[in-house]
């Protein structure tokens, strides 16, 4: 991909994997992406959007948020059937990979984690 903005740092990050714990519900939600805002030190611009694709949709069923941060913003998606999870970060901060694959792993109690850096770019 070309670099239009080389003067913009920015990285987009996907985590996948299959959970353990009992299907989130939204007050899980949005404590998942709060405190996840919290470890990775981005500051939410608004409260967690929470939506269900349950009741419009054959293809996904599960609950998902998102939050907005003054960084960019996440995304968070659950398929209840499979106990799959798909977490989506976009930031122009830099952030500790680990620390984010720690923090999913303890919440989710994952029995599988992949992570895929999508997009890093540095403004140097």
């Amino acid at each position: 991909m070309t670099n239009l903005c080389p003067e913009i740092f920015r990285k987009r990050v996907m985590l996948e994997g299959l959970y353990t714990i009992a299907p989130p519900d939204e007050f899980f939600i949005r404590d998942f992406l709060n405190s996840l805002s919290s470890h990775l030190g981005m500051h939410p611009l608004s409260d967690v959007l929470v939506f269900s694709p349950d009741n419009h949709s054959k293809l996904h069923h599960g609950i998902a948020g998102f939050i907005p941060w003054v960084e960019s913003g996440c995304s968070f998606y659950t398929w209840k059937p499979q106990k799959f999870f798909t977490l989506e970060i976009y930031s122009c901060k830099d952030f500790s990979l680990q620390t984010c694959r720690d923090f999913v792993h303890k919440k989710l109690q994952t029995e599988q984690l992949t992570t895929e850096i999508l997009h890093s770019i540095s403004s140097e």
